[in-house]
């Protein structure tokens, strides 16, 4: 028995957050004591990096640029069954959902995602958020081989020590499994507004329409150094583009102070915004899932506390 942590891409290169899934299966590995096989699927996203003496590496010797998700499914489910693989982790991002499924059926195994923490207590139980991050389930493993996929920003990255490197197995592909017929594709809009602000105001579904945007870009106006961003829904609605989308299909942020307004917080919005240093959250529902990520709450509609506090700074400063 084994376990396979499956490296996440991001823009072309190995996801860091990656990381994060060494540290989840670390648990699992340590209980069971089981070998870990970190599973790199390109050979040209620069994992060499993560290839270390503390696991055994696999590299597909596939090109990101001829990217098939049947044909990648296809080498991942070998690689599980000759490791036999008990575990199979990936990171929940829209690489892993592409692909992530249909391995599941392949191998045979059950399937749990978005799980957010692990417990290694008596048995292992994962925890995944449901009901819009209203409630958690609690789910035992008790058979095996299972696939999980973590939400990003749930466990501490691992920090690689060990960088002498063995045990690196290439799997090397067939010429007619390169031909892919989808390829990545990097939206050429930059925007650095998010990664410098010290203070961003994220606007929610609750604001209600495009023009409510202005209070909340007035709003913004009162920190310096701020930014503007939206949760999914709104940049789906068109109010704000894709490039100021927070969370796992968007961006992931690091201010000073992130300000959530009438945003509920689901699992997803919430995987972008942990890595802020304080959160606040504005909404006038006492029972979002927002309030239990934040370090601040207020719990008041934002079309009456917004403008109420834009005028007691303004008399008061």
């Amino acid at each position: 028995m084994s376990i396979v942590v499956i490296a996440d891409v991001k823009n072309r290169s190995v996801n860091p957050s990656t990381l994060e899934m060494l540290s989840a299966v670390k648990k699992i590995a340590n209980k069971n004591n089981m070998p870990i096989y970190l599973l790199i699927p390109f050979g040209n996203i620069g994992g060499n990096s993560y290839c270390s003496g503390e696991f055994k590496t696999c590299i597909l010797d596939l090109n990101i640029e001829q990217y098939s998700a049947p044909i990648l499914v296809k080498y991942l489910s070998t690689v599980i069954r000759e490791v036999n693989a008990s575990y199979v982790i990936g990171l929940h991002t829209p690489f892993s959902i592409d692909y992530i499924p249909t391995v599941s059926v392949e191998i045979n195994a059950q399937c749990v995602t978005q799980i957010h923490s692990l417990d290694v207590a008596e048995g292992i139980t994962v925890t995944r958020a449901s009901h819009t991050g209203k409630l958690d389930q609690h789910i035992v493993i008790n058979e095996t081989p299972i696939i999980l996929t973590v939400l990003p920003g749930s466990f501490e990255p691992y920090t690689i020590t060990n960088m002498q490197r063995k045990e690196i197995m290439t799997i090397h592909i067939p010429e007619e499994d390169k031909h892919g017929y989808c390829k990545f594709i990097i939206n050429d809009i930059e925007d650095a507004s998010l990664d410098e602000a010290d203070v961003i105001v994220g606007a929610g579904k609750g604001i209600g329409s495009r023009e409510n945007l202005n209070l909340i870009y007035e709003f913004a106006k009162v920190f310096p150094h701020s930014a503007v961003a939206g949760s999914r829904i709104v940049c789906d609605y068109g109010w704000l583009p894709y490039n100021k989308q927070i969370g796992i299909t968007g961006k992931s942020i690091t201010p000073k102070v992130y300000i959530a307004c009438a945003i509920s917080g689901s699992s997803q919005h919430v995987a972008g915004i942990k890595g802020a240093q304080t959160i606040i959250a504005i909404n006038k529902d006492p029972y979002a899932p927002i309030f239990n990520v934040s370090h601040y709450g207020v719990v008041a509609d934002i079309f009456e506390f917004i403008p109420q506090f834009i005028e007691f700074l303004q008399h008061n400063t």
